[in-house]
């Protein structure tokens, strides 16, 4: 009686974690595009003729900004998540309901 008593509290641990890991990621937004911003000697930003901003990969976004670092040894660079509002709409008209 013990061990089907123990199997069933496990059957539904397990099956209750799996529901809610499903719903957690569920509503995971990815970005769509990936923006590199660049700022000059006194931290404001700016933009340089010839660099690309615009990534749909992380990692190649990184992989630019590595070589323009080298490239370009007076500015720093930083990347940006672009996601778009159609997204997260429809996302708060699910949760609405």
């Amino acid at each position: 009686m013990r061990k089907i008593f123990d199997k069933c509290i496990t059957g539904f641990s397990v099956t209750v974690l799996g529901i809610l890991w499903y719903c957690s990621t569920r509503y995971h937004v990815k970005p769509d595009q990936f923006i590199i911003t660049i700022y000059d000697v006194f931290g404001k930003e700016v933009k340089i003729d010839g660099v690309r901003t615009r990534f749909r990969i992380k990692g190649v976004a990184q992989s630019h900004i590595s070589e323009y670092r080298n490239r370009f040894q007076h500015c720093s660079f930083s990347i940006g998540e672009e996601v778009q509002i159609k997204t997260r709409l429809k996302m708060l008209k699910r949760n609405q309901r």
